[in-house]
């Protein structure tokens, strides 16, 4: 029985295309390519083996979903299973209680307890005072939060230029696909993690913010949309309901643009220069 990569060549071959081809329309170095039907997934950088291997096998009009589950299992084959040792419980030795003795009860007195419950309501009301205001800061775009009852600094995401995107980072892989959507176009973006977005939608004017965790940001459309992303890890997009699985989950920026005539959209990440 032959491996999944072998299969997966003899349907290029068979479909007549060329490696040349496919490295040109998704922007996989050759090596990577070949590494991928010589089953030396090794080769490839571990963060895109995944990424690549949609790629290839969407652009030979291969089964992608079934293609990523082969995937799965010879990997997991390769590594073999792990063995684990059996560990003895040790249980714990019963220690000694000496008996709780009650405390007296002592009454307090009424204006004791008045004095302790307004300062509790003046806690009560700075606390709620402080969310109040971290909430506006963040909507701002502010790195501050809370955790615990107490302001926490989180580090913002990096704001990613054209400049930057040009000379800080290189193109890894683009990939085009059809989506079955159709008008009135709605894009939802759901987020785990804070991500810097630019947005432009249509012909109006380009929105940069940030999403925090656990943010939504939904925006109707006609025609066309372009979305720029520091990092896709954390963040899922969709079209009409229909999500965006060319995004996949990585620590790098993305390009996501998509047109309504035709139905296509187009994902492209990109790697920090070396």
């Amino acid at each position: 029985m032959s491996e999944f990569y072998t299969e997966l060549k003899e349907l290029r071959e068979s479909q007549n295309i060329d490696l040349e081809e496919i490295q040109s329309r998704t922007k996989i170095n050759i090596e990577y390519l070949l590494a991928i039907e010589n089953g030396q997934f090794e080769v490839l950088p571990l963060p895109y083996v995944r990424l690549f291997m949609r790629a290839y096998v969407s652009e030979i009009g291969g089964d992608t979903d079934e293609a990523l589950h082969q995937l799965d299992i010879f990997q997991g084959r390769k590594a073999g299973k792990r063995s684990f040792k059996k560990t003895e419980k040790i249980e714990p030795k019963p220690t000694k209680t000496e008996p709780i003795s009650k405390a007296p009860t002592q009454s307090r007195p009424p204006t004791k307890i008045r004095q302790d419950l307004i300062k509790g309501g003046v806690l009560l009301i700075v606390f709620l005072f402080a969310i109040f205001i971290i909430k506006k800061i963040n909507k701002e775009g502010s790195s501050a939060t809370i955790e615990n009852g107490e302001i926490i600094l989180v580090e913002n995401p990096d704001v990613i230029t054209n400049d930057q995107l040009i000379n800080d980072f290189v193109e890894a892989v683009s990939q085009t696909v059809a989506m079955a959507v159709e008008p009135p176009l709605k894009l939802k973006m759901v987020t785990t993690e804070r991500i810097w977005y630019s947005l432009t939608a249509d012909t109006s004017s380009t929105q940069t913010d940030i999403l925090t965790a656990g943010e939504e940001k939904s925006l109707s459309f006609e025609n066309q949309i372009y979305i720029r992303l520091n990092q896709t890890t954390g963040i899922s997009l969709y079209i009409n309901g229909l999500e965006v699985k060319e995004l996949g989950q990585y620590n790098h920026p993305a390009e996501i643009q998509f047109f309504a005539e035709p139905s296509t959209i187009t994902v492209k990440h990109y790697l920090p220069q070396r």
